[in-house]
């Protein structure tokens, strides 16, 4: 048989979507399936890996996540280009620090822009110009409390800060919208201007449009935030419907 050389140019390969790195914990539940469905609805393609965690969520174990960043980055299209990167946990950012975390991952993939659910969730927030939240949490108050810690650091407030009190992914993604309405039932809204429910493995996406009827107020969820925070560092601007007012 011949071989043929065809000409093509396939250095100038065809324009792709951008592509968002994903890393998930190893437990995480449902943070694909949130930032899939995203994706698909902004144009954006989502590859993912994941990082060992162990269980209970404990500020200790949070903590070890850090010694797992750099493997994990390295399984992220080592070869070819990358957009964004998420690094996908709300109180494991809260607990290693998000620049510990940006210089990690910078390390390995410099020039690719770097974010994480609670440093997003402070940059949502200032774009929709909110001072004061009512923070929900699933965790323990421990891990509650540091990752509120984030918020209090970039001078926004708190009416209330509540916490279910799990501690392993797949209890944090069973509470539905029943449980979240009981729990901003029971908080002070007084002077909130924002909702934040936190945690990436939570099961908020599909809460967010019916608690803001409800509220009159915004709700930022992990997810949500650390997306649209990304689209916002790559440059990507659309306006997607069905995942509340930030993202609108």
């Amino acid at each position: 048989m011949k071989h043929h050389h065809t000409g093509i140019d396939f250095s100038q390969s065809r324009h792709h979507p951008p592509r968002l790195g994903l890393i998930a914990l190893a437990s995480d539940v449902l943070v694909e399936r949130d930032f899939w469905r995203m994706g698909l609805a902004a144009g954006v393609d989502i590859v993912t890996t994941r990082i060992a965690q162990s269980m209970p969520l404990t500020p200790a174990t949070l903590a070890r996540l850090e010694d797992g960043i750099p493997d994990a980055v390295r399984l992220l299209l080592p070869d070819a280009r990358l957009d964004a990167l998420v690094f996908a946990c709300t109180s494991g950012s809260a607990i290693i620090g998000p620049e510990k975390i940006a210089a990690q991952i910078a390390a390995l993939r410099p020039g690719v822009a770097i974010t994480n659910p609670a440093s997003a969730a402070v940059e949502a927030l200032r774009h929709l110009g909110c001072r004061k939240i009512a923070f929900i949490a699933p965790y323990t108050q421990d891990v509650a409390e540091i990752t509120s810690g984030v918020f209090a650091e970039a001078g926004i407030g708190f009416s209330d800060r509540l916490c279910f009190g799990l501690t392993s992914d797949v209890e944090i993604a069973t509470p539905g919208l029943a449980h979240y309405r009981r729990a901003l039932a029971q908080a002070d809204m007084a002077g909130a201007e924002a909702v934040f429910l936190s945690c990436t493995t939570a099961a908020t996406l599909d809460l967010i449009e019916p608690l803001e009827a409800e509220t009159g107020l915004p709700v930022i969820t992990s997810n949500q935030a650390a997306f649209w925070h990304a689209l916002q560092r790559m440059g990507h601007h659309c306006s997607l419907s069905g995942f509340g007012k930030l993202l609108s």
